[in-house]
């Protein structure tokens, strides 16, 4: 007998065994589906939060990497075939395929959700397809190729804009996605992930090289102001309150930069966080807790954003890789890509202790070969 599927089996079967145990109170779950692309299973693992099982594992015709989902149905990308593959949540099941491109490195949903939004490095473009019809609508040639993407509506203009960072190359693009218009800026250094602050005014953009984070206008790139960092800022993470601070976590230091992005931006502190810090994730706002994975280590840190101190750790399994925030800001996923599973921490449950132990796993959920991405999928209200 597999002792590993066993050790698993018996974890996720206990679950709330273990809860009821330990003098909690009883927890309802969620009543929606985390989708977890299985990359080593050419599949999507559907788990019912409320039951924290998996429902049904649905098949791909390759190794998939992101996945995202709005109201109506689920989106996996599988980059090797450059395809998104559209899921019908009801029935568990994919419902159609569209190629965009010979490769496709990201995806992203537009803000009102008409329409998604694809990076290729292969053939240097950005891709715009219609969600309804399936069409592609407009590619977009990239000066280098892109990294990272991202997308906000700016209220100043009534329009949806998508940001490139393209990497080796320093430079970033800003594009407005109805009628192709574009800015490009040219920053000295290797270019990481970027982020739009919530009002989508300024744009935030790693620069691995220097180690630093860039604020730039949105509208014109023109940089704002750069702010160094302790770090190698390869994780940026928002708040919860309406993105009113940005965490910022990397190789070079154990410890967490807290940046406030509003008025002139500016690193506020920086604080211990584990082990090696990694993958981040922000409940809240009431309470409001950052949690952070240890990227060499099975550890998982929750620190108190209000009193900037770390209150709880736990032990999530074999390299934490994301974490992800139910809506309703009762639990905390945690994938775990070399065990194969996800562990869930129950928020309410978390206790602040001298000794850190305020916090045990409500579930450990067996997925499959090395689970990659998470999104969150609401079957009613």
């Amino acid at each position: 007998m597999d002792s590993k599927f066993t050790r698993r089996s018996l974890l996720a079967g206990s679950a709330f065994t273990i809860a009821s145990a330990c003098g909690r109170s009883r927890a309802t779950g969620y009543p929606g589906y985390a989708l977890v692309s299985t990359a080593g299973e050419n599949s999507v693992a559907a788990v019912d939060l409320n039951s924290f099982q998996v429902a049904k594992k649905i098949g791909l015709n390759a190794s998939p990497s992101v996945v995202i989902a709005d109201s109506r149905q689920g989106y996996a990308l599988t980059p090797a075939t450059g395809t998104v593959h559209l899921l019908d949540i009801e029935r568990l099941a994919k419902k159609a395929s569209v190629r965009l491109a010979d490769r496709v490195d990201s995806i992203r949903l537009t803000p009102d959700g008409k329409m998604l939004a694809a990076i290729s490095g292969k053939s240097h473009e950005l891709i715009l397809a219609d969600v309804e019809s399936h069409r592609i609508v407009r590619r977009v040639r990239l000066e280098n190729e892109p990294l990272d993407l991202d997308l906000c509506f700016y209220s100043g203009t009534n329009r949806i804009y998508a940001a490139i960072s393209e990497g080796a190359s320093g430079m970033v693009e800003c594009i407005e996605l109805a009628t192709g218009k574009r800015v490009h800026t040219q920053l000295a250094g290797e270019l990481g992930n970027l982020r739009f602050r919530s009002d989508g005014q300024i744009l935030l953009v790693a620069n691995y090289r220097e180690r630093t984070l860039v604020a730039l206008d949105s509208q014109t790139l023109q940089t704002i102001c750069e702010l160094p960092l302790a770090m190698r800022p390869e994780n940026l993470c928002f708040s919860a309150d309406q993105g009113g601070q940005l965490f910022v976590s990397g190789s070079g230091m154990d410890g967490i930069a807290i940046v406030f992005p509003f008025h002139t931006p500016e690193v506020e502190q920086t604080v211990l966080a584990g082990r090696t810090p990694g993958a981040m994730a922000c409940s809240g706002p009431n309470p409001m807790y950052l949690f952070v994975a240890s990227r060499t280590g099975s550890e998982i840190s929750i620190l108190s954003v209000d009193t900037r101190k770390m209150i709880a750790l736990t032990q999530a399994g074999q390299q934490p890789k994301q974490i992800t925030i139910t809506p309703d800001q009762q639990y905390a996923l945690i994938l775990n890509e070399s065990s194969g599973d996800m562990a869930v921490i129950r928020i309410p449950n978390i206790k602040g202790t001298r000794l850190k132990t305020g916090a045990s796993l409500f579930a450990m959920v067996p997925i499959g070969d090395t689970p990659v991405d998470t999104a969150i999928f609401t079957r009613y209200a």
